[in-house]
């Protein structure tokens, strides 16, 4: 699989410095309507604080290491060796405890709803114990390939391939009206920073209250909600990556009302400010616009576009 991979430092004190390297890997063709990207996390020993952007739901196994996330309604998780974060509305503070290594994989909407089959807006912001969706042996082997990675005997990018097996082996089966919905709202966000409400009504042969709920189960809200949360993940990716066209740019920060909406919107969905987010940070190290799906076509060179299929 392709990879794309960071390395940075972030401070402990004094000269020294947390060593942190962060890799994203683009799923193969069997699962590139399932998966939006892999991740592998490693760090050395010591203690850092982040922020997960409000995303959707994740796979995810803990080689070792902690993991802690401090939800935006104040409740906190721990999480365990194989651990399922749910769709994020909002963003979430979370803490790594190192050495670790994380192998993670993010849903696309249509395959969480096929892999838990749990609507976003009534499951959300939260773990879910993984034995809730998946089988008592489909969790012993994730347990299983986490201890040998862990062991050295595999690597934690053959570790993507056991988290790819258990998500192509989603159990659900999502409506085609339903799914026919979610990719024509994929298609209407990803047809410009600002489209139209009534562009997308146009699109669908359903009435506006039906494609509401739709959107509810898929991303947790409303059309106009999705719309503002994309456009803030877009946002963030610009300021994270560097070379992205100026005019794409200036197009989006031109969505924005003025500068008030977008600090207020990316506080609320990425946990930061514009200012923070040109900082390395692990973070920003996962940001790539071609791991983010729909959310980062619009950001993507021709060169990304063309990879990505």
């Amino acid at each position: 699989m392709p990879q794309q991979d960071r390395k940075g430092g972030l401070p402990l004190g004094g000269k020294a410095r947390l060593q942190v390297r962060a890799r994203l890997i683009a799923p193969p063709g069997e699962l590139a309507g399932m998966v939006n990207t892999f991740y592998i996390v490693e760090m050395d020993a010591g203690r850092i604080e982040e922020t997960i952007p409000a995303y959707s739901a994740q796979l995810i196994v803990l080689v070792k290491g902690g993991l802690r996330i401090a939800y935006a309604d104040g409740h906190r998780e721990q999480s365990s060796t194989v651990t399922i974060n749910a769709p994020q509305m909002r963003s979430a503070a979370c803490v790594l405890e190192g050495p670790v290594t994380l192998v993670g994989a993010s849903f696309c909407h249509v395959a969480w709803q096929a892999f838990a089959n749990l609507a976003a807006d009534r499951v959300h912001d939260r773990m879910i114990p993984a034995a809730t969706v998946m089988s008592a042996e489909r969790i012993a082997a994730l347990v299983a390939a986490a201890g040998a990675c862990r062991d050295g005997l595999i690597s934690p990018e053959a570790l993507c391939d056991d988290l790819g097996a258990a998500i192509a082996a989603a159990p659900f089966v999502p409506r085609a009206d339903h799914v026919a919905a979610v990719e024509a709202m994929l298609a209407w966000l990803a047809s410009g920073f600002d489209p139209a409400l009534g562009d997308l009504h146009e699109a669908v042969s359903m009435s506006p209250r039906q494609l509401q709920r739709i959107s509810r189960r898929f991303f947790g809200v409303p059309p106009a909600q999705v719309l503002k949360r994309f456009r803030a993940l877009r946002a963030m990716m610009l300021l994270a990556t560097p070379g992205i066209d100026e005019a794409l740019g200036d197009a989006l920060m031109a969505s924005y009302f003025d500068q008030a909406h977008l600090i207020r919107d990316m506080r609320r969905y990425t946990g930061r400010t514009p200012s923070q987010w040109r900082k390395w940070s692990l973070a920003r190290a996962l940001l790539d616009p071609a791991g983010h799906g729909r959310a980062g076509a619009l950001l993507r060179t021709s060169e990304d576009a063309a990879h990505s299929g």
